[in-house]
């Protein structure tokens, strides 16, 4: 497979009805980003391609030395990009007498530790195949891309009042919301107790009234460890929210409906203490019942070596989850610590 390197959907919309927003489809918006063109030769050439991995690492090395921030931001994202092999390199590689160059190497590190790099893999891989079994078809592309949609976050963006490319953005807290550095960033400190959501409906993508009847919903996650206890982060599905608090001792867990703050299944301990800064893997696996009910099954894994991993499950009425037409990244509750997303996604009948 080419080298990774993480992408743009390149999208900005000024209301979010499916009507308004012009969508672009993410696949090509990546691959583009790789370097790999989406005719049926390019794509089958990207398929069995070997890359010269020691090379475009070297080469992304030379630029994370740069002065220049936009030449460093390049490098870093190839870095990134180059997942298990890229991490094995800069490990094994002699620290450079440069200290600034020795702390971004680290920050990189640090970064390709996380088990979300993964994410990233499966989305080029998919971009590549899917958008290959659409070409060889003679089909037009599909709206659903494939059963696919993957957001990174890598548009810096400081005012939400129209959303985020294909996202709205719900607001009840007073405090705001940016993407810096290819992170979502829900603030903390001031304001009240209330809610910051990024939500994305189904009529936007994948353009239906709603997400199915089985999927998946995923995205790297954590926040500071300012006033634990007193906030929580998480992932909602219709109406419920699967909710951890960073940087408590022990963890603490709970499904939650929006609206009501109703409790579903009881408070958990999940076993160890939510790190910050994205440390977090969480996954919301959504099986709609025959009898119209919604189970949701929960992964909440920890980053790094020996990372701890918990899981929690719950099914609810359907009345409660409402009809599976939006997902969302939410920060609840009152001032404390900012909240960290990244590596957004969602797969249909995983």
């Amino acid at each position: 497979m080419k080298f990774m390197s993480l992408f743009t959907l390149g999208l900005s919309v000024a209301a979010f009805s499916a009507d308004d927003v012009k969508v672009v489809d993410w696949r090509v918006e990546l691959l583009k980003e790789e370097g790999i063109g989406t005719s049926v030769g390019e794509l089958r050439k990207a398929l069995t391609a070997v890359p010269n991995v020691t090379k475009e690492l070297e080469g992304a090395l030379e630029k994370l030395a740069s002065q220049d921030y936009d030449v460093r931001e390049a490098g870093r994202k190839k870095l990134l990009g180059g997942g298990e092999s890229a991490l094995k390199w800069l490990r094994e590689l002699e620290p450079s007498e440069d200290p600034e160059l020795r702390r971004r190497v680290l920050n990189v590190i640090e970064e390709l530790g996380l088990v979300f790099r993964k994410d990233r893999e499966l989305a080029v891989a998919h971009a590549v195949k899917s958008l290959l079994a659409e070409g060889v078809a003679g089909e037009e592309k599909s709206a659903e891309t494939g059963g696919m949609f993957f957001e990174w976050f890598g548009e810096g963006q400081q005012d939400f009042k129209k959303g985020y490319r294909l996202f709205g953005f719900e607001n009840s807290s007073g405090r705001s919301g940016k993407v810096e550095g290819g992170r979502l960033v829900f603030d903390g400190e001031a304001g009240k107790d209330g809610d910051q959501r990024l939500v994305l409906k189904s009529d936007i993508w994948p353009g239906k009234d709603g997400f199915g009847h089985r999927f998946r919903v995923s995205a790297t996650l954590g926040g500071e460890d300012v006033s634990s206890g007193a906030w929580h982060m998480g992932i909602t599905i219709g109406r419920i929210r699967a909710l951890f608090h960073p940087g408590m001792a022990n963890g603490s867990f709970r499904f939650e409906q929006i609206d009501t703050r109703k409790y579903f299944g009881g408070i958990k301990a999940v076993g160890f203490q939510p790190l910050g800064d994205g440390r977090q893997w969480m996954s919301v696996d959504v099986t709609k019942m025959p009898d119209g009910d919604v189970r949701l099954d929960v992964l909440l894994e920890q980053s790094g070596e020996g990372g701890q991993r918990f899981t929690s499950s719950v099914t609810v009425d359907a009345a409660d989850i409402g009809d599976l037409s939006e997902v969302s990244l939410d920060r609840s509750g009152r001032s404390g610590g900012k909240a960290y997303f990244r590596d957004f996604m969602i797969r249909l009948n995983p």
